[in-house]
């Protein structure tokens, strides 16, 4: 039960913010907030330096998306 609802948590994040689904049926509910949170900051010091001309908002999602697939998420 847990599994499911840290499943349909992420989603309803991502749906909610238009990002991307990402799903890891091993992980609770407290694991994937806590691995959310920890990949947004790392997505966060990312774009801390990044050159002008280059889409922040993109860079900030493929590394956020990246960090989640190195914790064994499915990002779609």
């Amino acid at each position: 039960m847990r599994v499911l609802c840290a499943g349909m948590l992420l989603a309803l994040l991502a749906a909610c913010s238009g990002q991307p689904t990402v799903v890891n049926p091993n992980k609770s509910e407290a694991e994937a907030r806590a691995d959310y949170h920890d990949c947004r900051a790392s997505a966060a010091m990312a774009v801390a330096v990044v050159p002008k001309g280059k889409d922040v908002d993109d860079i900030r999602q493929k590394a956020l998306d990246d960090c989640m697939k190195t914790k064994g998420y499915d990002v779609k």
